[in-house]
């Protein structure tokens, strides 16, 4: 189910010219289940919904229980003041406003600790608001590139480094690019997607020790792009989901024993190219 996320009410006081600040943030909850449009919406099941709910109640409880027993000493300090003539009356003012003081001393204390009970739910809450904002965003990345990847732009060259070792040079043929002395080009120019696929394929045929990526091709997609990062214009032609790796998942395996389980629990085969950073020679 997908439920709308709505802020608390911050904790603090005010009354009457008196006034209690707490540091306390702004925490997440969830609203009211609807079909109302609009608003922030994360995905939860039933039982999260229902038990952060509950936590959140408690937690505005808790507030409410404090903010009470500050306004209640409040009170009496300042039916005390009202009434204040020398002796007993005089003391029982000053004890009041000393009520006070300890009650607005504890608020905050106690406002914290409310906020502590509630924090790890207020965190996953936000995480997953964000991870819904990012969604959001890279779908327009996407929609702004869409198409990108069908330009044959992109060329390879290969550079042989001893028996079946290599390294690759990643270009443009549209813009002027040094390559190195011997460098073997591909024969024809590739799609983005085609040069994604043809630095996957190198790996099975060489030993890839490093892949450069021409700073001129850079430089022209961030220019046609207007400044857009190469990366995420990367991820974006290529429809990667990570910008910094592509795992490609093991194959099935023939069943192993109990033992064998055991053993390799925990592991994982991966493959892994890796894509631009900054230098722009990322290894393979």
């Amino acid at each position: 189910m997908w439920v709308r996320v709505t802020l608390l009410d911050k904790p603090g006081y005010l009354s009457s010219g008196r006034a209690i600040t707490v540091t306390e943030p702004q925490l997440y909850a969830l609203a009211e289940e609807d079909d109302s449009a609009g608003g922030v919406r994360i995905p939860v099941d039933r039982a999260e919904w229902v038990a952060w709910r509950a936590a959140a109640a408690r937690y505005l409880l808790l507030l409410e229980e404090a903010a009470a027993g500050l306004q209640a000493a409040d009170r009496r300090a300042r039916r005390a003041a009202a009434r204040t003539r020398p002796g007993p009356r005089r003391r029982a003012t000053v004890a009041a406003e000393a009520t006070y003081q300890e009650a607005a001393e504890r608020y905050p204390v106690l406002a914290r600790a409310a906020s502590d009970g509630y924090w790890p739910i207020h965190c996953e809450i936000q995480r997953r608001v964000e991870t819904q904002s990012g969604a959001q965003r890279w779908l327009l990345v996407l929609e702004r590139f869409d198409g990108a990847e069908l330009h044959p732009l992109w060329g390879l060259a290969l550079v042989e480094q001893g028996p079946a070792a290599c390294e690759v040079h990643v270009f443009r043929w549209d813009v002027p690019t040094a390559l190195p002395q011997g460098a073997v080009c591909s024969e024809r120019q590739l799609t983005a997607m085609e040069l994604d696929r043809a630095l996957l394929g190198l790996r099975a045929q060489w030993r890839v020790r490093r892949v450069h990526w021409a700073a001129e091709a850079r430089a022209a997609v961030e220019r046609e792009t207007d400044g857009v990062p190469f990366e995420l214009w990367w991820r974006a032609v290529t429809a990667r989901t990570d910008a910094q790796e592509k795992v490609i998942p093991p194959r099935s395996a023939a069943p192993r024993s109990d033992a064998q389980r055991r053993q390799r629990t925990g592991r994982r085969r991966q493959e892994v190219l890796q894509l631009p950073d900054g230098d722009g020679e990322p290894p393979l």
